[in-house]
């Protein structure tokens, strides 16, 4: 299923992806990014309190994507942020 927003990125293209990880010397935890060449999907990293966080880039709104695409984004996430 393709988005119908005009100019959007299309989530379901992400065929191949990479994770990048960043990090901020105000954080107890690593930030990851998953990126579809050079754009960035989405944010994933435990707070200092130890919650795992999700942020999706606001380009990807509207992008349709299959639940087991997104869940294995997330676990691999998980389990580079552990």
């Amino acid at each position: 299923m393709a988005s119908s927003i005009p100019g959007k990125w299309k989530l379901e293209a992400a065929k191949s992806y990479r994770w990048r990880k960043t990090t901020d010397v105000n954080r107890e935890f690593a930030i990851f990014k998953l990126l579809d060449g050079e754009k960035i999907i989405l944010d994933v990293g435990f707070s200092d309190a130890g919650i795992f966080e999700i942020g999706f880039n606001r380009e990807i709104a509207g992008a349709p994507i299959e639940w087991e695409k997104l869940q294995k984004m997330i676990e691999e996430g998980t389990c580079r942020a552990g």
